[in-house]
């Protein structure tokens, strides 16, 4: 059954919208009133939920179906389905009832009283957070003045119509509103093709943003630093980048790739807050595929990137590229002469760039520069460097002895000055005066169940003071140290076993790593970085177990109280009337 009096369903309408007016032309104060004398309620509404959206459309005359298709219906808690599009929610402003005064006062048609009110409706475009201008008037859109009745807009706009009729609200835009108007044209059902119909509606927005700040203010401009018009004005020339498509966004990726920079610079700085906002913010979900494939793909054919880099949530399984600089640093070649040798074999075209953007393919390099480099395969550099396997491997595993390119994981191989650096290094000591109260590594490691990381970072580090060779042995075995200062400093690398890793104690706790640091900071604890015995984990940071023992007997965190199955709030409100 319909209300006495209806009103027209427009096409862009909200559901929200036309509720707010069904409400207002049957002389009821909100459309919360309004669905609960009929027994629903605007959570439903608000939930999309099917019957809710029936009962409405029937109360409205309309058809439930069109209704439907233009309520914003919760598809999980962080995304709305509209109009056949799928929204992230924090691309939507659904609680602020946004308008063009210019479209506003179109709808009233020049009558200023109550009752045209009903007239005036509510954009589905207006609900987007990156739609500010009206593709129409080339008005700012803007919200009442004042209190904003959320989901309400009739009661919200009804007590500004003389200031939206004298044109007080009135704000011109710098912009051409070229994102609006697609976005309206998306919504209206446009059937046009190309690359931005990849994009989710609301993560177009976002990404025209970010590209317009960039072009506009410079790479390391964020938006906060915008003023509502320039971020205008950087929608839409970040559109117009988009627009034009893929190749004209790999040539903008290009130019800041190819600006002035110092040779370590890495993706991050070259490409500014456009590689932070892929890489570590909302640029990196799904909705912005379309781009971010396109960005990680210019960056694997532009980047002389080692293998195992993450680029953009990709693992790069082998090297590509190398430039002149890695290549160099890689096989232990001058910068010159490689440059030259390449130049001769027809691997690289003559350049004057700088030998850090000087880049060729990696893999058609590859055998070649192992012949140029004396590339040392995995025997050879075990019988020069008289260790054993599990020795190389453990020392490979710490970051100690760096494979070069070639070879496989099983079967690395190894520049000859990595090669001669290790030799030189165990040819440094002078020879030992007497052999009964020296020890050597390999003896050391064995004894004291530790790793041989810890005792060459003791010998390298110069902790110890007397380090001598046995000039009848090889490798690790000719390297002599005394027993007595052997002892004394391996109690502290030892001693690392009577103490838990931050992480752990995060978890038996119930406090957060962030929290246990400001804690050690605030002088609760201290901290250490130590490598657990015998494994190849990096160093990590970790909590001496006594002082962790003493702060565990002196306080309690409400997350851990909670784990007895009483709510955190509950345990929060009884601390509180303990006056704790």
């Amino acid at each position: 059954m319909s209300m006495p009096h209806t009103v027209t369903l427009h096409d862009d309408e909200t559901a929200l919208s036309f509720g707010s007016r069904l409400a207002a032309v049957n002389q009821l104060p909100s459309l919360s009133e309004l669905l609960k004398d009929f027994q629903f309620t605007i959570t439903d509404l608000l939930n999309g939920d099917p019957t809710t959206l029936a009962g409405l459309a029937e109360l409205g005359g309309v058809e439930a179906t069109r209704l439907a298709h233009r309520a914003f219906r919760p598809l999980d808690s962080s995304s709305y389905q509209i109009a056949g599009s799928t929204v992230d929610k924090r691309h939507l402003n659904l609680r602020r009832n946004r308008i063009c005064p210019a479209c506003f006062r179109a709808d009233l048609g020049g009558q200023m009283s109550a009752s045209a009110m009903v007239n005036a409706y509510a954009r589905v475009l207006w609900s987007f957070s990156s739609a500010r201008t009206c593709p129409i008037h080339h008005l700012f859109l803007v919200a009442p003045p004042e209190e904003d009745l959320m989901y309400e807009f009739a009661s919200s706009w009804s007590p500004w119509l003389l200031e939206v009729a004298e044109g007080e609200l009135d704000e011109p835009s710098p912009a051409e509103a070229r994102f609006e108007g697609h976005l309206s044209d998306r919504l209206a059902g446009s059937d046009e093709h190309g690359w931005l119909m990849e994009f989710q509606l609301g993560a177009l927005g976002a990404a025209c943003e970010m590209m317009g700040i960039s072009l506009l203010l410079g790479k390391q401009a964020g938006i906060r630093d915008m003023t509502p018009r320039e971020l205008a004005v950087a929608t839409d020339v970040g559109f117009t980048l988009l627009a034009d498509g893929p190749q004209a966004v790999v040539a903008y990726f290009e130019t800041l790739r190819s600006e002035k920079g110092s040779p370590q610079d890495k993706p991050q700085a070259r490409y500014g807050r456009i590689y932070e906002w892929m890489a570590r913010g909302s640029g990196k979900g799904d909705a912005y595929a379309p781009l971010r494939d396109l960005f990680r793909q210019h960056i694997l054919e532009t980047w002389p990137l080692e293998a195992g880099v993450m680029v953009l949530g990709y693992r790069l399984p082998e090297r590509r590229l190398h430039s002149i600089r890695t290549a160099s640093q890689t096989h232990g070649l001058h910068p010159k002469r490689l440059r030259r040798l390449l130049t001769d074999a027809g691997l690289l075209a003559e350049s004057d760039r700088p030998d850090f953007d000087t880049l060729f393919s990696a893999p058609a390099a590859q055998t070649f520069l192992e012949q140029a480099s004396g590339s040392v395969d995995y025997a050879e550099a075990q019988r020069r460097l008289g260790m054993t396997r599990t020795q190389m491997e453990m020392l490979i595993a710490d970051g100690q002895l760096k494979p070069g390119e070639g070879g496989d994981r099983a079967r690395p191989r190894f520049t000859d000055a990595t090669i001669n650096e290790w030799t030189d290094f165990f040819n440094s000591f002078p020879s030992a005066p007497q052999r009964h109260t020296l020890t050597s590594v390999t003896e050391t490691v064995s004894s004291r169940g530790i790793t041989t990381s810890d005792v060459l970072n003791l010998i390298t580090q110069q902790q110890l003071r007397e380090v001598f060779r046995d000039s009848r042995k090889r490798g690790l075995s000719a390297i002599l140290i005394r027993k007595s200062e052997v002892a004394q400093h391996l109690k502290a690398v030892q001693g690392r076993r009577l103490s838990t890793s931050i992480s752990a104690a995060s978890r038996d706790a119930g406090i957060s790593t962030d929290f246990l640091q400001q804690l050690a900071n605030a002088g609760c604890f201290s901290l250490v970085q130590a490598t657990e015995i015998r494994s190849h984990h990096q160093p990590e940071t970790r909590i001496p177990d006594d002082e962790l023992a003493q702060f565990n007997a002196q306080y309690v965190s409400r997350r851990y109280l909670s784990r007895s199955g009483r709510s955190p709030l509950a345990i929060k409100r009884k601390i509180n009337d303990a006056g704790i």
